[in-house]
């Protein structure tokens, strides 16, 4: 049996005090973070924290941590910043030695005595050597312990985490990959760290076997040298995805006022990347995009790309937006363009690359005939298939383009599942959102192929730069077992 990591007690808490607690229905903070619990049916104890009640939500209430009976495995803190040294004292005084700052009101400030706190604090955890997440975070999100007491409503575990610095890009992240079916380990939103840090966690999720893929969104870092040589090594076996915040001179004012954060010259960072092999991301549509392309991907031998969509404009447009994020548009052999133009029209359409065949949107006859010939194509390392979505829907005058369209979407999710040729297939959903029917119709669509395991973005941009930073991680692997 491998043995437990200190912050599994953390992580899988058998009991939580929630300090701040109210009977207070009007009450936010430690009272939703308890009625979240309570929903999501955590099934340690639970220990309201409340000089002023005597019961809560239906829990007895405790008046400090240290009246509950036997210490708790965590304590979430959300009282007033000024109330946190205390609080911090009776953790030491009763043997609890994880906490979750959710309090703000310290360094991030820029006010003294947000500063002095924050000092106060600091020193207080160092000397009762505690485990602390924060202060100003909205700390932990862990489904496979319903642990969960904030974010979107867990409706699965995975094996992607998430370290930030910002609790409102962690609750946004929660909602936005789980619509995409994309589940999280854990997600761990740590604030102005003046306890446990990045690196902290890093050494953590290296060895967590419930995490595979790490992504972070960063705002400074401390122990640069320590930080650089961790992601070296733990990129080996998992990728890790960064979204670092604060490169331009505004993001860095920014930076120091939202976490007390130096976020560091975008040079250096740029180096870091290239030294370490992580995979760079500037949002978190982004981080989601290539974590679906690691997810469901198997790697491609090449950056010689497939494109398959329809317009001549829209052709052009999609050969140049690969080129720029470093995949290839190679020409398709002769052979295999006769054979297409065999059955393609040549009039408004081309069989060359990219293929640009309007008619084969709503015939899955013809799109598997094209599709198979052109992945056959020894040229070609992956495909990128641009997709309208107007016909995905009840078409009341063409009923028959509706039911159609279904059948290329279901045919396109066996053949990226299943295609004999292993080259990887992913999707551009290029729906319009002008009306609420058509928007509803393309979001339907992109979950259904999300959902099936078919990475599916929303342009062909975020394809091709997710294609881009994917291919690039695992060449940077290749490259580096060569050297070794």
């Amino acid at each position: 049996m491998p043995e437990l990591h200190e912050l599994d007690t953390m992580f899988y808490p058998k009991s939580v005090a929630i300090v701040g607690a109210s009977a207070n229905p009007a009450s936010w903070g430690g009272t939703s973070f308890l009625s979240r619990l309570q929903k999501l049916g955590f099934p340690g104890k639970l220990y309201p924290v409340n000089p002023k009640d005597t019961e809560i939500l239906g829990l007895r209430a405790y008046p400090s941590v240290r009246s509950i009976p036997n210490p708790p495995d965590l304590a979430i803190i959300a009282v007033p910043a000024s109330v946190v040294p205390q609080v911090l004292e009776d953790c030491i005084a009763t043997g609890v030695k994880n906490v979750h700052i959710f309090s703000s009101g310290f360094a991030e400030t820029g006010m003294e005595e947000g500063c002095r706190l924050d000092d106060e604090i600091t020193e207080i955890i160092r000397r009762g050597d505690l485990r602390v997440v924060g202060p100003n975070c909205m700390g932990l999100y862990i489904p496979k312990s319903k642990l969960a007491y904030w974010g979107a409503e867990p409706t699965g575990s995975g094996h992607v985490a998430f370290l930030s610095q910002s609790g409102g890009h962690a609750e946004m992240l929660s909602e936005y990959a789980q619509d995409l079916g994309v589940y999280f380990s854990k997600i761990i939103s740590f604030g102005n760290a003046c306890g446990l840090q990045a690196i902290d966690f890093l050494e953590y999720l290296a060895q967590d076997p419930d995490t595979s893929i790490i992504t972070m969104y960063l705002e400074g870092i401390k122990d640069g040298n320590r930080f650089v040589q961790l992601i070296k090594s733990i990129n080996r076996t998992k990728p890790v995805i960064i979204w670092k915040g604060g490169l331009t001179e505004s993001g860095s004012r920014a930076a120091a006022s939202h976490t007390g954060s130096l976020a560091g010259e975008e040079r250096v960072w740029d180096a870091f990347f290239t030294q370490t092999g992580a995979v760079r991301a500037n949002s978190l549509q982004e981080i989601v995009d290539v974590v679906m392309a690691f997810l469901y991907l198997q790697p491609p031998q090449g950056w010689r790309v497939l494109l398959i969509g329809g317009g001549g404009g829209n052709s052009v447009a999609m050969a140049d937006i690969c080129s720029r994020e470093g995949l290839e548009v190679p020409h398709l052999a002769e052979e295999t363009r006769q054979k297409l133009n065999a059955f393609i029209s040549l009039a408004g359409n081309s069989a060359r690359n990219p293929v640009d065949a309007w008619m084969l949107q709503n015939d899955v006859k013809l799109f598997q005939r094209a599709l198979e010939l052109a992945v056959a194509d020894p040229v070609i390392d992956l495909v990128i298939l641009d997709q309208y979505t107007w016909n995905a829907d009840d078409d009341e005058e063409n009923p028959g383009n509706s039911q159609e369209a279904e059948k290329v979407g279901d045919f396109i999710i066996d053949f990226a599942k299943n295609n004999r040729f292993g080259k990887p297939v992913v999707l551009a959903l290029n729906g319009r959102f002008n009306d609420a029917a058509s928007a509803t119709s393309t979001a339907r669509l992109w979950r259904k192929f999300a959902l099936a395991g078919v990475p599916t973005y929303v342009s062909q941009q975020s394809a091709s730069r997710a294609l881009s930073r994917f291919i690039g991680y695992h060449q940077f692997q290749q490259r580096y077992a060569d050297v070794a």
